[in-house]
């Protein structure tokens, strides 16, 4: 007998399902979405969302501008304000304060700014790891944010105005990474990429001879003349697929540390034989620095020209 009022109850709410059903026929009042382009938007772009060719001349503009005071005009870190820059240490305490919306501060310690003419940290970085620096700064120490908002823990404290566009920061980072190189390493990388010639097995052909324009491109693009058909799409894959080692894919490019460059060329990668045996650590590091003149637009900078 228990079960017949929780029966009726079933039916009830059955007849309540149905008699809320829409009529059949009537139109839906939700529009379809429209369609959205599943093209990606260009990483190194400037702030209508263009693709952008960073420019040496116009990133020196920014950093002498912006980033010299604390920098130094050479990027060795030495600028006037270098030695007075402190930063709050890291404290478990602090930073739970901070969480829940309170201002508590810590004790400070002294901040280094980088020292663009390391190379062995600068081999270490991507143009995008760069790039979002200068956008949140460096939690715990002096870098501020140049971008709208800084990441957490990052200097939000700085006073002026240090707000920098999607262009101005690309422009200073690319004009920071010139300092890790010279115009003579460029020179020396130009010489081997365009016109040294070494044994390359093609598949189909066999051995021949030939510099790395040859299936590269002389412009870097992945149109390498005859070779570049028959390696296309077999060597690296990359995304634009016209042909193997394609230096002015700038999205694939920015992404990439100089030391993923070095051990592509000293090791070989897929198709690409290893250059270990042809090219010296330093001839190969020169091949890394002329290969990402096909990124930006370079000239040599302050303290390097001549």
């Amino acid at each position: 007998m228990r079960r017949f009022p929780a029966v009726v109850l079933l039916i009830v709410g059955m007849f309540i399902l149905v008699a809320c059903q829409p009529t059949v026929g009537v139109r839906p009042s939700i529009r379809p979405l429209p369609e959205v382009s599943l093209e990606t938007a260009p990483i190194v772009a400037n702030e209508q969302g263009r693709p952008l060719i960073p420019s040496v001349v116009e990133g020196r503009k920014v950093f002498e501008r912006v980033c010299a005071q604390c920098h130094g005009v050479e990027g060795v870190g030495d600028g006037p304000l270098a030695t007075f820059l402190k930063a709050p240490q890291k404290n478990p305490f602090t930073d739970t304060m901070r969480l829940l919306g309170i201002t508590a501060k810590g004790g400070d310690l002294p901040s280094r700014p980088a020292n663009f003419h390391n190379t062995v940290q600068m081999r270490l970085n991507s143009p995008t790891s760069m790039y979002e620096v200068a956008t949140l700064g460096r939690p715990h120490t002096a870098m501020p944010a140049f971008g709208p908002k800084p990441a957490y823990g990052a200097n939000d404290g700085m006073p002026g105005p240090r707000f920098l566009t999607d262009t101005e920061r690309w422009h200073v980072i690319f004009y920071e990474w010139t300092f890790a190189t010279s115009p003579a390493s460029i020179e020396r990388g130009r010489q081997i990429f365009q016109e040294r010639e070494f044994p390359v097995p093609v598949p189909g052909v066999g051995t021949v001879r030939t510099a790395c324009a040859g299936c590269h491109g002389s412009n870097g693009d992945g149109r390498g003349g005859a070779l570049s058909p028959l390696m296309a799409r077999r060597t690296w894959g990359w995304r634009l697929g016209h042909g193997p080692g394609i230096f002015r894919d700038r999205d694939f490019m920015v992404k990439r540390k100089p030391t993923e460059l070095f051990a592509w060329i000293y090791d070989g990668i897929g198709l690409m034989p290893p250059y270990k045996q042809f090219l010296t650590t330093d001839e190969i590091w020169s091949l890394v620095d002329y290969i990402w003149t096909f990124v930006y637009e370079y000239t040599p900078p302050r303290g390097q020209q001549p």
